[in-house]
C-alpha cells in the first residue's frame, strides 16, 4: 500500500473523526483534532518507515447516530504495516473493510510469492510442507555460531576485499566533487550501500551540469567551505551544514541551496532561542541535533516558550522542576516523554500545565536514566575494546535499535566464546543485529544476532 492508497482508504474514517464536524462541541473538536495530529504523523512515518516511530495511543469521538450522542474509540497505533493500521482504524468506526482485506490478501499472496513460503491464501497450509519446513527451521537454529561463521568467512572477506577497492574509488569521487565546488567534507545520515553513495555524488554533477549560470552561482555559494550531507529532507542544518534529499527531485535540491543563504542567518537566532529556553527551565540542557532542520528546529523552540511564558504563574515550578535536566524540543506530532539516554523529549505544543506535572514526576527519573546509561556506555566501550584484542577483529559494532544492556551482554558472552568460535571470527569485522540470520553484508561486515548461541 502505497500512502497515496492509504489517503484514499483512510476517508470514510477521516470524514467520521474531522473536528469541523464537532463544532458545537469545543472538548471533542480540540480532542479529535489533536489526535488526528498524531495519527496523521503516525502514518506519514510509514512512508518510508521511520528509525524512531513508536506505538501511541490515540483517543476520537465518533457520532453514535443509534444513541443519538457520542462514543469514544481508542486507537492502539503499533507496527509498520500501513494495511493494518488503516484496517484498524476502519473498524474502529464500524466501517467498511472489504477493499482493505482485498489488498492484504493481494500483499500476502505476493509476499508468500517472493518468500516461497509454503502457506497458501487463507493461511491454509500443505502438512508435509509445513513439516519439511519447521525441520529445517530447527535445524538452521540448531546451528552454532562457529558453523554458521565458517559458511560465510571467505564470502565476507572477499566482499570486504571488494569493498575496499571501492571506497578508494568513491573517494576519488568525493574529492572530485569537492575539488568542484570547495566543499569541506560530505557525509550521509543513512547507512546506505556504495552503490547509492556513488549515485548521489553522480547526481550531484548532474544537478550542478544542468543549471543555468545564475542558479550555478547560487548552488557553488552554498556548498564552499560548507558540509554536504545526504538524507531524508532537502534543508539547512542546526550546525550550518546543508542537507540534500537523496530522493528528492532537482527542484527540491536547488530550493535548499537558494534559501540557504537566508537560513544560516537563523543560526544566531537559534542560540537566543536556546539560552531562552534554558533561562526559564532553570538552567536546563537543551539539545538541538545536528542534523535536524534549523528553521524548524527554531520554529518549535519558539512556540514552546510563547507557550511557556503565557503561563506567568507556573514559571516557578516550571524552573524548579527542570533544572538539571536534559531536554530537546520535539515536534507536535510527538509524545511527551523519556528518550532511552534519558533525555526528555517535550513536543512544542504540549500543555504546560501538564509539563509541570510531568517535570515534578520525572526529572529524577530522566537524570537517573541518563546516569546509568553513561555507566553502561562506559563499560560497553570498555568491553568491545577486549573483545577486538582478544578475538583480532577489525571491527564490532550494533544496530542502533537493540538496548545498550543486550549488546554488553553479548559481547561479554562473545569474550567467553569457545576456542572454535574465537578462532572463525578472527580478522572479520562483526555486526551485532536483530536479524535472527548470520550473513555477510556487502561491504564485508559479517552480521550476526545478539542473542546468538
Amino acid at each position: 500500500m502505497t500512502q497515496t492508497e492509504a489517503s484514499v482508504a483512510l476517508r470514510p474514517f477521516y470524514f467520521a473523526v474531522h473536528p469541523d464536524r464537532f463544532a458545537s462541541h469545543p472538548q471533542i473538536r480540540k480532542q479529535n483534532e489533536r489526535s488526528l495530529q498524531i495519527f496523521n504523523g503516525y502514518i506519514s512515518d510509514l512512508f518510508p518507515v521511520s528509525n524512531v516511530i513508536q506505538p501511541v495511543k490515540v483517543k476520537f469521538s465518533i457520532a453514535d447516530k443509534q444513541a443519538n450522542s457520542f462514543r469514544e474509540i481508542d486507537l492502539h497505533l503499533v507496527g509498520t504495516d500501513p494495511i493494518n493500521i488503516v484496517r484498524k482504524a476502519l473498524k474502529s468506526c464500524d466501517l467498511n473493510t472489504r477493499d482493505i482485506e482485498k489488498a492484504r490478501s493481494s500483499s500476502s499472496k505476493a509476499a508468500e510469492k517472493r518468500a516461497g513460503a509454503p502457506f497458501t491464501s487463507g493461511f491454509s497450509y500443505d502438512n508435509d510442507l509445513l513439516k519439511s519446513y519447521l525441520r529445517k527451521k530447527g535445524k538452521a537454529s540448531a546451528l552454532n555460531l562457529a558453523e554458521a561463521l565458517t559458511r560465510c568467512r571467505a564470502e565476507a572477506s572477499s566482499q570486504a576485499k571488494e569493498a575496499a577497492e571501492f571506497r578508494v574509488s568513491i573517494k576519488e569521487d568525493i574529492d572530485e566533487l569537492k575539488s568542484r565546488t570547495g566543499l569541506r567534507d560530505i557525509l550521509w545520515e543513512i547507512d546506505w550501500a556504495e552503490k547509492h553513495i556513488r549515485r548521489c555524488l553522480s547526481n550531484m554533477h548532474r544537478f550542478i551540469d544542468q543549471a543555468n549560470a545564475e542558479t550555478k552561482q547560487v548552488i557553488l555559494l552554498a556548498l564552499y567551505k560548507n558540509v554536504l550531507r545526504f538524507g531524508r529532507g532537502s534543508f539547512t542544518c542546526c550546525d550550518g551544514s546543508i542537507q540534500l534529499g537523496a530522493d528528492n527531485v532537482p527542484e527540491q535540491w536547488e530550493k535548499a541551496c537558494s534559501e540557504y543563504q537566508v537560513r544560516k542567518c537563523q543560526i544566531a537566532e537559534l542560540k537566543v532561542c536556546v539560552d531562552q529556553l534554558q533561562s526559564t527551565f532553570g538552567g536546563a540542557t537543551i539539545l538541538t541535533p545536528y542534523y535536524k532542520g534549523l528553521a524548524q528546529t527554531v520554529s518549535q523552540i519558539q512556540s514552546l516558550i510563547i507557550r511557556v511564558w503565557n503561563r506567568e504563574a507556573l514559571l516557578v515550578r516550571l524552573s524548579q522542576a527542570a533544572a538539571g535536566t536534559t531536554m530537546e524540543v520535539v515536534t507536535s506530532y510527538d509524545e511527551l516523554s523519556i528518550g532511552i539516554d534519558g533525555r526528555l523529549l517535550i513536543p512544542c505544543n504540549v500543555d504546560v500545565a501538564s509539563l509541570v506535572v510531568f517535570l515534578e514526576e520525572n526529572a529524577p527519573k530522566s537524570l537517573q536514566v541518563q546516569r546509568e546509561m553513561q555507566k553502561t556506555l562506559e563499560e560497553l566501550e570498555l568491553e568491545i575494546a577486549k573483545c577486538k584484542s582478544d578475538l583480532g577483529l577489525v571491527k564490532l559494532e550494533w544496530e542502533p535499535a537493540l538496548q545498550l544492556e543486550v549488546v554488553l551482554d553479548s559481547v561479554k558472552r562473545l569474550r567467553k566464546a569457545n576456542e572454535e568460535t574465537k578462532r572463525v571470527v578472527t580478522g572479520l569485522s562483526l555486526l551485532l543485529s536483530q536479524n535472527p540470520t548470520v550473513h555477510s553484508r556487502p561491504d564485508g561486515t559479517v552480521s550476526i544476532p545478539y542473542n546468538w548461541k
